[in-house]
């Protein structure tokens, strides 16, 4: 895996809540997530409970997309992500580490537990335009020569 540039890391981790994109049954959703971020294992981690819309479409399609993104008032200020990833409900001990990690960046989820998922990124694309308007960054786990 190749590691995730420095600037788009530093903007995952700045920031907290992303937007994940589904689809079930042939029908897009979408929904805000708090996360914490996992750099070493390139994923997002998320709570949330198998019986939202959004838990339900990773459960039938692991596929899924987003964007991390703040809400600059001008255009020249725009910064944000958008990503691919596969998402996947994690148990044991793998999903005891995940919540030890998002407990810490959120401490209040102690509060109501919650099913931990791990969004594994695949592709990533940080458009900044407060150094150059439209300057895009890409990362992605693997290329072809790496499969």
């Amino acid at each position: 895996m190749h590691p995730i540039p420095s600037v788009i890391a530093r903007f995952i981790r700045e920031n907290h809540v992303l937007s994940l994109a589904t689809i079930l049954d042939g029908r897009p959703w979408a929904a805000s997530c708090f996360y914490a971020f996992d750099e070493d294992g390139a994923r997002l981690i998320v709570l949330t409970e198998p019986s939202t819309r959004h838990g339900l479409a990773m459960h039938a399609n692991q596929e899924v997309a987003g964007t991390i993104a703040g809400q600059p008032q001008v255009i020249t200020d725009i910064q944000g992500i958008q990503f691919r990833a596969h998402a996947s409900l994690l148990s044991n001990g793998a999903a005891t580490d995940a919540r030890q990690l998002y407990c810490r960046r959120h401490p209040a989820a102690r509060l109501k537990p919650a099913p931990v998922w791990q969004l594994l990124l695949a592709e990533l694309k940080f458009t900044d335009n407060s150094l150059v308007f439209g300057r895009k960054t890409l990362w992605q786990r693997e290329t072809e020569s790496d499969s």
